[in-house]
């Protein structure tokens, strides 16, 4: 199903204050893209993000061009930007990549998670278990804040797994890739509410589990599928949507 261009639903603006008004319009921008807030194919109008953000337009033509860099924009000549769409390759592509690469950091993981990590797992799975109890039975109609809260504590039980690993350029390269594509559309990619616990809380449990035995190899594996399994969701809701047409 092809993008709807729309105003853009954007987090509450404030004032930017910060060394370099590129890198922070350029964050926050990223962080709409990647919540859903601003839509794939969306046009990034620059006088609307130069009055969002109280700065003049040299701020927001770089903070563009970085995100261009980075594969969420498309600067278009004498047209101006849009939030990029990538091609159902290149989501797929992002995808396995990532469940090798986080399958390798829960391995590492199995070696080197200390306490205080296992006590920030718990502390996720605990905060992604109350924000779907809080789900009506189609996860359809889950509300923006909902949605939020899933996302951000399976981040928190992911970003747990890549410190625990312990190496700098894994964590950079894992953290690229997750940021390559809106993670809203996981959690609508998800039918059911039963699915989303499979997903996100009895998979996690697994990998948990597997962290604490010190099990390396079964860790790996339980997250090479894990991430392996969101992936297929997500290509197969979009095909259904002909999100690519």
């Amino acid at each position: 199903m092809p993008p709807t261009p729309g105003a853009m639903a954007v987090s509450p603006a404030r004032p930017v204050h910060a060394t370099s008004l590129a890198d922070e319009i350029a964050h926050r921008l990223q962080r709409d893209i990647l919540d859903g807030r601003i839509a794939l194919g969306e046009r990034l109008a620059q006088d609307e993000l130069c009055a969002r953000f109280e700065v003049s337009r040299t701020p927001i033509r770089e903070a563009l061009t970085k995100l261009q860099s980075s594969g969420l924009v498309s600067l278009r000549p004498n047209r101006g930007a849009i939030v990029r769409t990538p091609p159902r390759r290149e989501v797929q592509e992002v995808y396995e990549l990532r469940a090798a690469l986080e399958g390798f950091a829960a391995e590492r993981a199995a070696a080197r998670i200390e306490a205080l990590a296992v006590r920030r797992l718990d502390r996720a799975q605990e905060d992604l278990a109350a924000a779907v109890s809080g789900l009506d039975p189609a996860v359809a109609n889950a509300g923006a804040e909902l949605t939020a809260a899933i996302g951000a504590a399976n981040d928190a039980f992911h970003d747990v797994i890549l410190v625990a690993a312990d190496n700098r350029t894994l964590q950079r390269d894992v953290l690229r890739l997750r940021g390559s594509f809106p993670k809203d559309h996981v959690t609508e990619a998800l039918r059911s509410v039963d699915e989303l616990i499979a997903l996100n809380v009895d998979e996690h449990q697994r990998i948990a589990a597997a962290l604490v035995a010190g099990d390396g190899a079964g860790a790996r594996r339980a997250m090479t599928d894990h991430v392996a399994h969101a992936g297929r969701l997500l290509l197969e809701y979009l095909d259904e949507r002909r999100f690519w047409e």
